[in-house]
């Protein structure tokens, strides 16, 4: 009788110690990208398979932004004060890293995104009432130790994985990442991601964590369609939008020429990501290089394109469901008439009336317009 008790009480003891399901907070993202390489590999310019894959708050840069990861709070109203971050390496413990007692973290509401970085300084800016549902933490032995222990920690594509204790040291998930799911496969020109909703339902071993090299999204939901936080942002944020103005259909755009992009939005967007593309819609480049921040203006370095299906598009970078696209294609040529002197890839009378004006003009040698 003795053993039977005893036996039930370690069951019970594993069943409520086990991490995964109904976790209140979960591993959403994390770099692989090695410091010698770029996402995708390649180079600065472009990446093997000739695109320019890169994270949405970075850019396109070596090492992809060092070491960071995301999670993603799906329980609303959770504390985490003095929780701890467990890091694995090749399936062995290589840093614990300690939440402070600090106020940011004691009352999180679902949907909120939590980085954890070496490299980028603490944004405790955190509002969700007016849209700005993301915390930035420096882990680093150079950062304030405000929020996060001052202690590097590595990221990379060695079997890396996370463990997420509560205050108590319960675990509440993980550990998650290579070796768990996927069992491999993360190589170290790659991010790891979960292709879902997050929700309480995912498991340390979801099929639905994979990896990815064709884009990475840092403090933003994760991209391969776009992930969806409605169901777990139930805040009343202020009404966001964006409004491409130029170009918004029929222009006509010389290549390898600068062109600026317009748009204006309303409400809390502080960065916008700028992307066009040359089929219509069927697939798109961001611009080379990322657009910074939300200023209204990008000046933007056409690359020797010819099309005439072209549109804009620009996207809130943490909620991708706030875009706009130019009304209507415009147009971008690859202009070798030596008699356009318009721009517009067309020799006209407008041309014609050009150089009878420039003509006119230089019938004074003085002009300094003719000098």
């Amino acid at each position: 009788m003795c053993r039977y008790g005893l036996f039930l009480t370690i069951v019970v003891a594993l069943i409520c110690s086990a991490p995964g399901f109904g976790a209140p907070v979960i591993l959403n993202e994390y770099n692989a990208v090695s410091t010698t390489n770029f996402l995708n590999g390649g180079n600065a310019a472009a990446d093997e398979d000739g695109g320019r894959a890169s994270d949405s708050y970075f850019g396109r840069i070596l090492g992809n932004g060092g070491n960071w990861f995301e999670l993603v709070v799906v329980t609303d109203h959770l504390d985490m004060r003095s929780w701890k971050l467990d890091v694995y390496e090749s399936g062995k413990l290589s840093k614990t890293l300690n939440l402070t007692g600090h106020a940011i973290w004691s009352d999180l509401r679902s949907g909120t995104v939590i980085t954890v970085s070496e490299s980028v300084p603490s944004d405790i800016s955190y509002d969700p009432a007016n849209g700005d549902w993301w915390i930035n933490v420096q882990a680093s032995s150079t950062g304030d130790g405000l929020y996060i222990d001052k202690s590097n920690f590595p990221t990379n594509s060695n079997n890396w994985q996370l463990r997420i204790r509560n205050s108590s040291g319960a675990v509440i998930f993980g550990p998650a990442g290579e070796g768990v799911s996927p069992q491999n496969g993360v190589g170290n020109t790659e991010i790891f991601k979960l292709k879902d909703d997050p929700n309480s339902s995912i498991t340390a071993n979801s099929d639905k964590y994979d990896s990815a090299h064709d884009l990475s999204t840092f403090g933003a939901p994760n991209r391969w369609g776009s992930q969806d936080f409605s169901q777990l942002r139930t805040v009343a944020a202020q009404a966001s939008s964006v409004k491409v103005l130029k170009p918004n259909g029929a222009e006509v755009i010389m290549a390898c020429t600068h062109y600026t992009i317009e748009w204006t939005s309303q409400g809390t967007i502080p960065n916008v990501l700028v992307e066009f593309s040359v089929d219509n819609g069927k697939t798109w480049w961001e611009v080379y290089p990322p657009n910074v921040g939300n200023t209204g203006n990008y000046k933007w370095l056409i690359s020797a394109l010819d099309s005439s299906l072209c549109v804009v598009r620009v996207s809130s970078a943490t909620h991708f469901a706030v875009s706009d696209i130019s009304d209507k294609m415009f147009s971008i040529y690859q202009c070798p008439a030596a008699g356009d002197l318009t721009g517009d890839c067309i020799v006209d009378m407008l041309d014609l009336a050009v150089m009878a004006s420039h003509w006119l003009e230089c019938g004074n040698p003085q002009n300094p317009l003719c000098q």
